[in-house]
């Protein structure tokens, strides 16, 4: 799960259950409250009855029956005198029997009441809950209880849409908590994904590129203080690598050069001792390829330092001939055969001297693993120019082919030590393709045999197409 889902959860369950605390509250506030209006509407009402029923204790004045039956509508109640003789009862007592509780608090009492009855709003099964109190009244010296109850239906059907409604409400708060909590997690981490994307950029190539460092003092400030800190250091380690092996292949350069020199002058002594000359031609072969590693060593070096392809406009079919015409005795050594494809292509812009040696190195690859044949080919158009080079040589694994770009990698190791190289060549092809805004990489040949690697350039664009 993404941080930014993580944060966007944590914020709509802490959102959500401040909102259900609340809504708990609200709820009780609003359960409570009625009952305690209806409590104070059932005292109010009691002694309201109980001033009509008094004149039925006394017998000197009439009872105000319409008052009783108005409020016998509505009310459920008894009167009782002080003697426990019961002086009035409204009409519904009729139809439910209420517990007398003496609790000094209202109570609730349920009773069944068939619909067909009395019309109490009740439900299909009749039942009635009923808020009942009783009140122990004293008047003129005597005592008198009342018993009071009123029906509930309404309140309850109240209480019902109270509680969906508040669920519904709840509901909406999640929707908006989850929408609120996606677009505040995005902006929180919008720093971190600028940091990321701008980290990704930088390379061994832009290690020179830096993150910005926003003004405000938190997390992400110091994150971008932190990596910035760590590109200099390997900006630094980067560079001193570069001087490293260009400064050490340079002074060994000569040294082993001499020694070469002085090897081949060796040999050619007529005392010298039959058994010491094949040594000293294996320590000359083995120096020259020290020669070529060095070599190789000083251009990748000179690759890596240079930024800038150069502005030339190049034939890369003339170059491509001429590596041909150089390596056609070589090629005819090994009795290898040649299918040359060279068209004439728009030319590329670039160095000459390094699309020479790109051409020169994938050649002598092809060359030093063919197992007698090489087709080399050469094509575009406006947009690209491709080179293609196919050897009948052992075809290269798909999961490799991407390695076999790195320095000092081989496929084959033994053969590939047999054969001579310094293991930089496709290293420093694929550095002079890149700093030529081009592509290369190794494609699938035709019937599933040989190698074949692809070079694509861009063409360089004409004054016409500059004008467009």
């Amino acid at each position: 799960m993404k941080i930014r889902q993580k944060i966007t959860l944590w914020i709509t369950a802490a959102g959500l259950m401040a909102g259900m605390i609340c809504a708990l509250i609200v709820f009780l506030e609003l359960i409570e409250q009625p009952y305690e209006l209806l409590d104070h509407e059932l005292d109010s009402q009691a002694r309201t009855l109980l001033t009509g029923v008094l004149p039925l204790a006394s017998g000197c004045a009439p009872v105000d029956e319409a008052m009783l039956r108005s409020l016998g509508r509505l009310y459920w109640f008894k009167v009782y005198d002080q003697d426990g003789t019961l002086l009035y009862a409204s009409p519904l007592t009729r139809f439910a029997s209420l517990d007398l509780r003496e609790t000094g608090r209202g109570y609730n009492v349920t009773a069944t009441i068939p619909p067909g009855t009395v019309n109490l709003e009740q439900e299909p099964s009749g039942e009635v809950t009923f808020r009942v109190r009783v009140f122990r009244i004293p008047v003129s010296g005597r005592g008198y209880l009342v018993q009071v109850a009123r029906p509930m239906e309404k309140f309850q059907e109240e209480t019902r849409d109270l509680v969906v409604g508040l669920a519904i409400g709840l509901s909406l708060f999640a929707l908006l908590l989850i929408v609120f909590g996606y677009l505040a997690a995005g902006r929180i981490l919008r720093p971190i994904s600028d940091i990321t994307g701008l980290a990704r950029k930088i390379t061994d190539k832009t290690l020179d590129q830096r993150i910005p460092v926003g003004s405000s003092p938190d997390e992400i400030r110091e994150l971008a203080l932190a990596l910035n800190r760590m590109f200099d250091r390997l900006d630094d380690s980067f560079h001193r690598r570069k001087m490293f092996m260009a400064s050490g292949a340079h002074e060994l350069k000569t040294p082993l050069a001499l020694q070469r020199l002085f090897c081949e002058e060796l040999l050619e002594r007529e005392d010298l001792p039959p058994d010491l000359a094949p040594r000293i031609a294996d320590q000359i072969r083995n120096q020259a390829r020290m020669e070529r590693l060095i070599r190789d060593l000083l251009e990748l070096s000179a690759l890596e330092m240079d930024e800038k392809p150069g502005t030339d406009r190049v034939d890369l079919a003339e170059i491509c001939r001429d590596v041909v015409n150089e390596f056609a005795e070589l090629i005819r050594a090994r009795r290898i055969a040649l299918h040359n494809g060279i068209e004439a292509v728009p030319p590329v812009t670039g160095s000459r001297e390094r699309l020479q040696r790109m051409v020169i190195n994938l050649l002598n690859n092809a060359v030093r693993y063919s197992l007698g044949e090489i087709r080399i080919s050469l094509a575009g158009d406006r947009q690209n120019v491709v080179l293609e080079i196919w050897n009948s040589g052992h075809p290269i694994p798909v999961e490799e082919r991407d390695l076999v770009f790195r320095q000092f990698y081989r496929v084959e190791k033994s053969r590939a030590t047999r054969l001579g190289g310094s293991g930089l060549g496709l290293t420093i092809v694929r550095r002079i393709v890149r700093l030529h805004g081009g592509q290369v990489g190794f494609v699938d040949s035709p019937g599933g045999d040989g190698v074949t690697v692809r070079v694509v350039l861009p063409a360089a664009q004409s004054s016409a197409d500059r004008g467009q």
